[in-house]
């Protein structure tokens, strides 16, 4: 290249330079407007409400934290960080955007306390607290609050945080007993729907080996990460002194076990709840019979009766309601019942059900069923009558189960032992003898 030809170029760059500042400034004139200040604000404000569904996942992972296990496979935990860290960055960049608008200063403060529980139960998993860590510290610092408010606020949150934590650790300290278990057998059944764990229990006792069972059905699946759902655990078989299971998984048709049940007890019953009832059009008719001391005063109220003590200072005939005496009684249709907030209930001899009614009521065709050293323990059929995994039977002391599953011939010492182990052998002995 000559000289004069590098001359000119050089001279072209400098130019290009030179209406590159001066567009540069053009724009910054140009947004210093009061029109320009006036739409970045719109698009702020508009944008900031994209911060809410960010918040919505903290607290949807603060309530899985507690209530789930989080298991991210070693094969997964790659793609599963590279993923946080994508989602982190946009919400991170969208908040120091709108860093300045009150819904966005709002989620960055209310969304700190529920970093506790994730913090506090899946502090074993770094791939997911080293990023989190690092995007609410920028986010927190970078708000738009005043540094004031940032400071008393993560001061408060910091004792928070170590108190929780100590108070977390020192009442399941306290509830629960020093023991070790040691998980001698875990596996599925056969058909997979449920999973089962055979554990060995080292106590100031002769020790005891229990039987428990849990839905695999409640398990929230992901692609690189799956959340096990705690709290469903129930103890069906406990043997004292400790000693060893011999467990095996069978499947029976819904007409065999039915043909069971009634051969070990023609008078086998179950209860059905309110559901239930309507599915089997059971609530068409039916009433019962109530106290009126049994119902609240507001319950009273509502039917337009009151006894004595609700009336205050006034009479019934002022109040507009029927005066009852405390020893009457009044019959509730299923409608009025359900009205009053009450459940109704129904107890039916299974030997009045019909194939159909019971696959109504959800009793698969085909059931587990599991038989410990001989002694058949659960079926499928039953858990699913007395809705023994219903989500409204879920145990609400689920977070102080362990988040570490012990390998199988591990002795781990634990805080406690199986929290829903309530039934000793008399009494799963008993139950099954009714069923």
């Amino acid at each position: 290249m000559s000289e004069r030809n590098f001359e000119a170029t050089a001279d072209e760059a400098v130019g290009t330079a030179a209406d590159w500042k001066d567009m540069l400034r053009s724009v910054r004139a140009a947004l210093q407007t009061k029109t320009a200040k006036g739409i970045i604000f719109l698009i702020q404000f508009a944008a900031s409400f994209l911060t809410l569904i960010y918040f919505k996942g903290v607290v949807q992972m603060a309530y899985r934290s507690l209530f789930y296990r989080l298991e991210i496979p070693a094969a997964q935990s790659t793609s599963f960080c590279v993923s946080l860290i994508f989602t982190l960055l946009g919400f991170g960049a969208l908040m120091l955007f709108t860093r300045r608008q009150i819904v966005t200063r709002l989620v960055i403060m209310c969304a700190m306390p529920f970093y506790f529980p994730i913090f506090l139960f899946n502090y074993t998993h770094k791939v997911l607290i080293i990023p989190l860590a690092i995007f609410i510290v920028i986010t927190y610092i970078g708000s738009g609050a005043g540094e004031g408010v940032k400071t008393i606020l993560g001061a408060v949150y910091l004792m928070i945080y170590i108190l929780g934590a100590f108070l977390f650790l020192t009442v399941q300290g306290a509830i629960q007993p020093n023991i070790t278990e040691t998980v001698v057998e875990r596996g599925f059944s056969q058909q997979g729907s449920y999973r089962y764990s055979v554990v060995k229990v080292d106590d100031r006792a002769d020790g005891h080996t229990y039987v428990a069972i849990e839905p695999n059905t409640c398990d929230l699946h992901y692609d690189d990460c799956t959340w096990y759902a705690k709290g469903y655990s129930k103890t069906i078989y406990l043997s004292r002194p400790k000693k060893d299971f011999k467990t095996e998984w069978s499947v029976k048709s819904r007409a065999e076990i039915t043909r069971e049940l009634l051969l070990i007890n023609p008078y086998t019953t179950f209860t059905l709840n309110a559901e239930q009832m309507k599915k089997l059009g059971l609530d068409q008719g039916f009433t019962k019979e109530y106290k009126v001391t049994s119902l609240t005063r507001r319950q009273r109220k509502k039917l337009g009766i009151a006894i004595q003590k609700d009336l205050i200072g006034q009479t019934a005939e002022e109040a507009g309601l029927e005066l009852k005496e405390s020893t009457d009684t009044v019959t509730l249709t299923f409608a009025q019942m359900e009205e009053l907030g009450l459940s109704p209930t129904l107890e039916k001899r299974l030997s009045s059900f019909s194939d159909e009614n019971l696959a109504t009521l959800g009793v698969p065709e085909q059931n587990d069923v599991l038989t410990v050293n001989g002694k058949v323990v659960f079926r499928q059929y039953i858990a699913v009558l007395e809705r023994t995994y219903d989500s409204s039977n879920r145990s609400l002391t689920a977070f102080l189960e362990s988040n570490d599953v012990p390998e199988i011939n591990q002795p781990v010492a634990r805080q406690g032992g199986h929290t829903d182990g309530q039934n000793s052998s008399a009494a799963a002995d008993a139950a099954d003898a009714a069923a």
